[in-house]
């Protein structure tokens, strides 16, 4: 790319020529220096070299990257971490990054494989030399020079003995390529970098990373519990990447061992790496095979909870294995910690093992800064964590933060044994009852019973003592909690948020997906302003599309819903002049009378009308068509869990210990969410003063500290519930912490 118009001209003495990248660190320039070298500008913006840790782990980097040699790196060449805008540069490496190599022409060959393993076991060899722990090997941190692949990025290595620069208990890696012990504890060695190598090799030989890259926290899952998926591997390549991927860091082999194994077939050692047109061999044209799922995109570089103090050379105390393949997962296992997603780099396709329905994700929409070497993006972020919960992990807002919308790791303990119930009759249904299910898996002891709709209202649950606690689709008002909870010992019923609930506007036109509306055109069609396909409002937002003259067949709930509520809600607070009603259960407007479906009957109806449009819960949505929608000025959003997510981590949070509520403020929503949500909370006892930690609201509680850690919230992305924001997760979870007991106790 050419310079912009406001870029420096000059940086240090080096002749900027062009841009190789840019993130929200800074920007990567091709310069030259006074001899005509060629080199790597990274220059650090301002406003970030103004935080003093920032500027501490900048100058980190250029340490870590000068102690490794030149042969197997992007070398420093000169580096002034202290001037206004901190800059770096190394000498430019020409050659692809090994992501943008398998993305543009499909994976290496086996020999290509091996000799690619051979070149970044010298690499880690000597990193590890010098006392440093890389911590994220991944493909877009190898560059394939012609003499051989080149590691970069050194961001976030960790030397033994190094002071902290992250918050305790913060982890940092890309979730595809990140070992079992980064998950679990946050530390680093020599041999997580092993493992790290084995699924950078799985990525060059097949396209695709061996644990998916479809969902951070099921990315996460699988690096601690599952066997990797190596379909498509090479036979000749198995023993070396199953060697690398043992879930014991203790089993993984050394870079010496790895330098062995890669080197049997030395013949194969002299293959040079394809990266320009493919030609034939003699054994006949070489093709490409791309992934199914198209070229690889991007995947951050993330931190996520918890990170060990130091990086020692020699393994951490082992962790539980992985269960074999087929097996149980362990009735106690430790969950992992599980980072959230930030903006892209370099993600594998999808893995082809079979998985339930799944949200796009998530992302998160975590405060990141760039680390930028060669052209190459690397993104980090920090997370603080509470001293006494593990897994409680809000965001310290960076200099250009915003709120997140993933949940923390939160390893839930199973505490005593006991039995408790749960009640659900509306939208949590599906939610309550997976947690449950996965729960019982988890801690066998604690019998977590499910109350659906057959054992009456959830209000009604509550107050009989059926449940113990009960799933509500909004929040309950002063007078309720007193009501209902009237045997509790405080005399109040808490309500803690635990998901957010999306409601998509679905609707039936052939051919025509992703049509985009905004509050004020939405609340003329459903009050019958707007009643045909091509008026003027729907025409000004999807000018790419010839919509027919056809009238809307308009979907009405005939009974109360808690998609009402929300939908109406929405209305009412984003178009007020479009829709001056009050918002409810039942729909408002009665000059637009109801279409006399029941609610849980519009998805078959707008599935089965041409040309309907309704609203419906984003779970029961399906495969409908559904509308992007506009907030003001913005683009139009896409409906997932992630973007619903977002929505409410834009909310004002009110209450405090385990009375607390979440108002969306539809009027000013967050950038790329989408509007149309509300919170979901679970009503329960907390018994409070002295019997704080009483037995029966401990099995409760630690049942919901499950559902609000990184693989209950997953399991609500899966069903296409929101994940909560980060910080409002860590909120609930510290207001949780007296109440749970823990194993033992």
């Amino acid at each position: 790319m050419t310079l912009l118009e406001n870029d420096p001209r000059e940086i240090g003495g080096y002749l900027l020529e062009g841009r190789l990248g840019a993130g929200g660190m800074g920007v990567v320039y091709r310069a030259r220096s006074v001899s005509g070298r060629q080199v790597a500008v990274k220059v650090i913006r301002p406003e970030l070299a103004a935080d003093a840790e920032f500027r501490a782990r900048f100058r980190q980097e250029v340490t870590a990257a000068r102690k490794v040699s030149g042969a197997f790196t992007a070398p420093v060449l000169d580096a002034d971490a202290d001037a206004p805008a901190p800059w770096l540069a190394t000498l430019f490496i020409a050659g692809p990054s090994l992501g943008e190599r398998v993305s543009g022409q499909g994976p290496l060959t086996p020999p290509e494989v091996r000799r690619l393993a051979a070149g970044l076991a010298e690499a880690l060899r000597e990193i590890h030399r010098v006392g440093l722990v890389h911590r994220d090997l991944k493909p877009g941190n190898v560059l394939l020079a012609e003499d051989g692949p080149r590691v970069i990025d050194f961001g976030i290595a960790k030397a033994a003995g190094e002071t902290q620069l992250t918050s305790t208990g913060v982890a940092v890696g890309t979730p595809p390529f990140m070992a079992p012990e980064q998950y679990r504890s946050g530390t680093a060695t020599a041999a997580t970098d092993v493992f790290a190598l084995g699924s950078v090799l799985a990525y060059a030989a097949t396209g695709r990373g061996p644990f998916g890259a479809d969902s951070s926290h099921a990315v996460g899952f699988r690096v601690v519990y599952e066997e990797p998926d190596l379909t498509g591997l090479a036979a000749e390549l198995r023993p070396l990447v199953v060697a690398c991927l043992r879930k014991d860091p203790e089993q993984r082999p050394t870079v010496e061992r790895l330098l062995g194994l890669a080197a049997q077939g030395e013949q194969e050692r002299t293959v040079r790496f394809r990266t320009g047109p493919v030609t034939p061999t003699a054994a006949g044209p070489v093709t490409p095979t791309p992934t199914a799922a198209g070229p690889v995109t991007p995947t951050p570089t993330v931190l996520a909870a918890p990170l060990a103090a130091a990086a020692p050379p020699t393994p951490v105390t082992a962790t539980p294995a992985a269960p074999p393949a087929g097996a149980a997962a362990p009735t106690n296992p430790v969950p992992p910690a599980v980072p959230s997603y930030a903006a892209p780099t370099y993600t594998a396709a999808p893995s082809t093992r079979p998985r339930r329905r799944k949200g796009v994700l998530i992302g998160s929409a975590l405060s990141a800064v760039v680390v930028a070497t060669a052209g190459t993006l690397g993104f980090l972020a920090w997370w603080d964590r509470a001293p006494d919960e593990p897994g409680s992990h809000g965001p310290k807002p960076g200099p250009s933060s915003s709120a997140t919308a993933t949940a923390p790791t939160a390893a839930s303990a199973c505490g005593p044994d006991g039995k408790q119930a749960v009640g659900a009759d509306g939208l949590q249904v599906a939610l309550v009852k997976q947690w449950q299910a996965d729960y019982a898996k988890e801690c066998p002891g604690a019998a977590i019973t499910f109350n659906g709709p057959a054992s009456g209202t959830v209000m009604d649950q509550y107050a009989t003592f059926k449940s113990d606690g009960v799933a509500l689709d909004s929040p309950m008002t002063a007078d309720q909690r007193a009501v209902v909870g009237r045997h509790c010992p405080t005399g109040y019923a808490s309500q803690i948020p635990v998901t957010v609930l999306p409601v998509a506007v679905v609707y039936n036109a052939p051919g025509m997906k992703g049509l985009e509306f905004d509050a004020p055109t939405l609340a003329k069609i459903f009050t019958g302003k707007i009643t045909k396909w091509n008026d003027p409002a729907i025409k000004g937002l999807n000018s790419i599309w010839n919509l027919p003259d056809s009238p809307i067949d308009v979907r009405i709930p005939s009974n109360e819903s808690a998609s009402t509520a929300i939908f109406t809600q929405y209305l009412a607070k984003a178009a007020p002049a479009d829709f001056p009603y009050q918002p409810g259960r039942a729909w408002p407007d009665k000059s637009r009378p109801a279409s006399g479906t029941n609610a849980s009957d519009l998805p078959a109806y707008v599935a089965g009308g041409q040309w309907s449009m309704s609203f419906v819960p984003l779970p029961d949505a399906g495969t409908l068509q559904k509308a992007k929608v506009r907030s003001g000025s913005s683009q139009a959003v896409e409906l997932t869990p992630h973007s619903a997510g977002l929505m409410a981590a834009g909310g004002s949070v009110q209450g405090t210990g385990t009375n607390v509520t979440v108002t969306i403020d539809y009027a000013k929503p967050a950038s790329g969410s989408y509007p149309i949500v509300d919170v979901g909370y679970i009503g329960f006892c907390d018994h409070g003063g002295a019997d704080r930690a009483f037995a029966g609201t401990a099995v409760l509680t630690n049942f919901l500290a499950h559902g609000l850690s990184a693989p209950g919230q997953a399991a609500g992305e899966n069903l296409m519930y929101g994940p909560l924001p980060e910080a409002l997760t860590k909120r609930v979870l510290d207001s949780l912490a007296p109440l749970r007991l823990k194993p033992g106790n």
